[in-house]
């Protein structure tokens, strides 16, 4: 098994874009670095809350994260989250200048 990193309350894996491709880490927390590949999209969904959903891609793996952190095309990160087979449901993202998080 990959090393394990600790970020607030959970363990994350710290895994490759081919582990990911391989399946076994569906459903677990997991962390990847990577440099973002296009602009990331930011909605305003007005009818949850309000708040607002971010959605990119790191290493041709879609990112979403809950919130609208100040990340652009070409930035370096370090995405935290769920991995759902299809995509990553970051809980957090590292850049070399922040690091945002959402509720758990």
């Amino acid at each position: 098994m990959p090393k394990r990193v600790k970020l607030g309350h959970h363990y994350y894996y710290i895994v490759t874009v081919d582990q990911l491709n391989s399946g076994s880490f569906r459903g677990k927390n997991v962390v990847i670095e990577g440099v973002i590949e296009d602009k990331p999209v930011v909605e305003f969904l007005p009818m949850e809350l309000p708040g607002y959903r971010t959605t990119f891609k790191v290493s041709g793996i879609r990112v979403e994260f809950s919130g609208s952190p100040c990340i652009g095309l070409g930035d370096s990160v370090r995405v935290y989250g769920r991995f759902l087979g299809d995509c990553i449901m970051a809980s957090a993202i590292e850049t070399e200048r922040a690091l945002f998080t959402t509720e758990e």
